[in-house]
């Protein structure tokens, strides 16, 4: 093995959706390109294959999604072949069922691999959780916050040496108010139908029972109730392929007789653009889990947050509904409880513009701070070049990486 060749890095990610398992699959494609070493990602396609491609990194066309026993394991001799034919040092994977692929490739071509751990998978019984563990068999476990660190280290027992706990990261550049255009405002206003007086409550994300969107709905029936006027409630994200849930979410809304109030609009190209027509960005989650990018996101374009408590609140200044902190970028209410949310939201849309936009410029501070992409991008090279010193020594990394 030539000591001074680049790190070949593979990353299996099972689509290139907006996600944020497929933004830091091009984030880091971008990276390790930038710095000369070899990017491969495995998926099976999506919007963001442009800018993978365009990064200069190897796209790689495989069903990494399935969950079917049989195809797993095809995909485990196919990334084992990969891993051959390009000299890869490593393996990511970024979900359960590439992660049990990359076990088998592991095995078959001693290829080590690190996981992405970024939410709290459900274990309702012993086979879910064997499922669940290929996600901590691998070198390194990669977990998105200290609330994911501490879930893996009390779950499976594993040792905390084992586990990197790496911030997400945004991009300032992109989520900044001050480089969108009046003209990208209101051209989404319009395709979205609202009027300049309205205020915009927006949910961004995909559209899963997880994550909780209906919450949101419930919520807005409760201020359509209380006789609030004037607020729009945006849903900016896809339903899940071959689940029913996003057409069960409509069918909530139009029994709620709130069909005015609510905007599906699916996936959204311009997000900057979304984030600065907003008065308020929502997340729901329902499980617990490291910070979603969306949330970052918002606060990055200064619109302030209103979060679940599934969110680590340590990773987002927020306050309770009823006692906003001087410091706050948002507020926290009880996961899945509509009632709280509809008390932070007419807290927060009472409380004025200048409050608000006061609340903004705390949370574009603090994500400029903590998620820089800069140091994500260090943090998961070193990452990288620890677990390739398995497969290539010390030496010979440090002369890759410099």
């Amino acid at each position: 093995m030539n000591p001074h060749r680049p790190l070949t890095v593979v990353q299996i990610v099972p689509d290139l959706q907006s996600g944020g398992a497929g933004q830091s699959a091009v984030q880091m494609a971008q990276a390790l390109c930038e710095r000369g070493h070899r990017s491969i990602v495995v998926t099976e396609g999506g919007r963001l294959e442009g800018e993978v491609v365009r990064a200069g990194a190897r796209l790689v066309h495989l069903p990494v999604a399935s969950k079917s026993p049989s195809q797993i394991f095809a995909n485990g001799r196919a990334l084992a072949e990969l891993a051959r034919e390009s000299g890869a040092d490593l393996f990511h994977a970024q979900s359960r069922a590439p992660a049990w692929s990359c076990l088998i490739a592991r095995r078959l071509s001693r290829v080590p691999y690190v996981t992405t751990y970024d939410n709290n998978f459900r274990e309702q019984h012993s086979l879910k959780r064997l499922y669940n563990s290929a996600m901590v068999r691998g070198s390194k476990v990669i977990a998105l916050g200290e609330r994911i660190a501490k879930l893996i280290e009390l779950r499976y027992g594993t040792p905390r040496d084992k586990i990197a706990i790496v911030d997400r990261a945004v991009d300032l550049s992109r989520f900044d108010p001050d480089t969108v255009s009046e003209e990208r405002r209101t051209v989404l206003a319009r395709n979205w139908s609202l009027e300049p007086d309205e205020k915009v409550v927006l949910l961004p994300g995909r559209l899963t029972r997880r994550k909780g969107p209906h919450v949101l709905v419930d919520a807005a029936l409760q201020l359509r109730e209380a006789g609030l006027k004037g607020i729009v409630f945006v849903f900016a994200g896809e339903g899940q392929a071959g689940s029913g849930y996003a057409a069960d979410l409509w069918d909530r809304v139009h029994q709620a007789g709130i069909a005015d109030l609510v905007r599906f609009v699916g996936h959204c190209p311009d997000m900057p653009a979304a984030y600065s027509l907003a008065d308020l960005v929502v997340a729901t989650v329902l499980q617990p889990g490291g910070p979603q990018r969306a949330v970052l996101e918002a606060q990055a374009m200064q619109v302030p947050v209103i979060v679940s408590d599934g969110e680590e609140r340590g990773d987002i200044l927020l306050a309770s509904p009823f006692a906003a902190e001087a410091a706050s970028t948002g507020l926290l209410y009880p996961a899945g409880n509509s009632g709280e949310l509809a008390q932070a939201l007419f807290k927060l849309l009472a409380m004025g513009k200048p409050a608000r936009a006061e609340m903004g410029e705390r949370g574009r501070g603090f994500v400029a701070s903590r998620f820089p992409r800069q140091a994500f991008v260090e943090r998961m090279l070193s990452v990288y070049a620890e677990v390739a010193m398995e497969r290539r020594g010390p030496t010979s990394v440090a002369q890759a990486l410099t």
